[in-house]
């Protein structure tokens, strides 16, 4: 069979990035909460360590020590700001020098201080390339950085005008001092890790999506798989949960007649009288979607016949008898213990089953096995086998003896895309004719925002619900009379 690329498209992401919204919300809660931790630890930190930011602003002008400019003149000119621009540079390289610092800390009589330990802590930034000098200063105590900044100011100052005999250094700003949570762990660190955990939750979704894909278009199975398309039947919520395939209130009640009918005319355009329904793995709908759909085959006057040989997990016969007796089951037809009159359930006036009982070693199909069933379908119009996954186990290939086609379906966002193809390509490999697909339970981007949306408007119930549980008892407790 022939495979096209499976394209990318916007609503897959979508789809699956609201499907994955607790994944998002837990990767954001454990950013949220590594945040915290950070601020905390920092916190703590900054306590031990009396981390504070010591900053001033100054100004670099071009005057000599009795405050004439260059033009010797009372007020600058333009060349004497260009100049005092120039002359900022030196005032830089003076502030942070070596020897500029040493007389610092020895002014300041500074032990275990070395300049290099200044000058690593210290940050000087040239306000927007103009003569004005930003400052700032990382130390442990918040009076002696203060104070290392205005001797560094004072000292710079004279040492400016020694080495250039022009220029001296003016106050802006004074020396402040602010405290560091962590040495520069800011408190919008949660924010940014909350930014960090979502993005890491998004991440993850789009790789579930890419190397973990599943089908979530209908259209994808004739596009990528090559399998014909047959029904496409949309997810109802209630459905899941309907135990009786024979409810009156029995959901997708109309999509089911609708597919029983394409269904015998697939198997009449097939010549196929029997046919087996298999899939990628459980819980795709099978059981219930065949239940239904022999049921309505039935009601159009067709004699069906119903067989459970989904052997290792037989779900079918629950459906409409709560205990099934042995006698009444395959179990007891394959052995001997019961002719296929006996074994046989008449559910209704054309509709006939035929279980499965799970037994401690379950039964395979063996040529006896398949004896069997092939003795008790002669009677029927029609017989519709629920068969188990053909991905989890190759011996329903089996079933290929004794039936005419074979339907698979495929339940929407479940099995992986890579088990659906080799389920498809083993079908189609045994030889066994595909009389089609059916698309169980469509979900679409917009279903999942709905269900997304509901699961919240629920979680916001119950907690208003406890919530107000809460209070009322609060209230009785505090309306009671004290015992005298």
């Amino acid at each position: 069979m022939s495979r096209k690329k499976n394209p990318l498209k916007k609503s897959d992401i979508l789809y699956h990035l609201l499907k994955g919204w607790r994944v998002i919300v837990l990767f954001t809660l454990i950013g949220l909460i590594g945040g915290i931790s950070l601020i905390g630890f920092g916190y703590v930190r900054g306590e031990m360590s009396k981390e504070y930011r010591v900053s001033a602003t100054i100004a670099v002008i071009a005057t000599d020590k009795e405050g004439k400019f260059s033009t010797h003149a009372g007020n600058p000119f333009k060349t004497d700001v260009d100049f005092a621009r120039d002359l900022s540079e030196d005032a830089a390289y003076i502030i942070k020098s070596h020897d500029n610092l040493q007389e610092v800390i020895k002014k300041l009589n500074l032990r275990g201080v070395s300049a290099g330990t200044i000058s690593t802590n210290l940050q000087l930034s040239r306000y927007h390339d103009t003569e004005i000098i930003e400052m700032t200063l990382l130390w442990r105590s918040e009076r002696e950085g203060k104070e290392i900044m205005e001797e560094l100011i004072k000292t710079s100052n004279d040492n400016l005008y020694d080495a250039l005999n022009i220029g001296q250094i003016r106050t802006i700003n004074e020396p402040r001092a602010s405290f560091i949570v962590g040495g520069n762990i800011g408190i919008s660190t949660w924010l940014y890790a909350s930014l960090i955990g979502f993005a890491a939750g998004v991440l993850f979704c789009l790789l579930r999506f890419i190397f973990a894909a599943t089908v979530i278009n209908a259209i994808d199975l004739e596009e990528v798989f090559d399998l014909d398309l047959l029904a496409v039947l949309p997810y109802d919520k209630k459905y899941a949960r309907v135990r009786s395939a024979v409810n009156e209130d029995f959901p997708l009640k109309d999509d089911m007649k609708s597919l029983a009918h394409m269904l015998m005319n697939r198997m009449r355009l097939s010549n196929a009288r029997r046919i087996y329904i298999t899939s990628a793995k459980h819980k795709e709908g099978r059981t219930g979607l065949v239940a239904n759909v022999a049921l309505h085959i039935s009601e159009l006057g067709k004699k069906t016949l119903l067989i459970d040989c989904d052997l290792k997990n037989p779900q079918l016969g629950a459906l409409y008898k709560d205990n099934l007796l042995y006698e009444q089951t395959l179990n007891a037809l394959y052995r001997g213990d019961s002719d296929k009159l006996d074994a046989v359930l008449h559910i209704n006036g054309c509709l006939d089953l035929l279980p499965v009982i799970l037994e401690k070693v379950p039964d395979n199909f063996n040529d006896a096995m398949l004896g069997a069933l092939s003795k008790v379908m002669e009677d029927y119009d029609y017989v519709l086998i629920d068969a188990a996954p053909i991905g989890v186990d190759a011996e329903v290939l089996r079933l290929n003896e004794i039936t005419d086609a074979a339907l698979f379906v495929v339940r929407s966002d479940y099995a992986s895309a890579d088990s659906i193809k080799k389920s498809i390509y083993r079908l189609d490999k045994s030889g066994i004719p595909i009389i089609g697909g059916i698309f169980n339970a469509q979900s679409t981007w917009r279903d999942a925002f709905k269900r997304t949306k509901k699961r919240m408007d629920d979680f916001d119930s119950a907690l208003a619900a406890r919530t107000s549980l809460r209070e009322k008892n609060e209230n009785k407790q505090k309306r009671r009379k004290p015992k005298q």
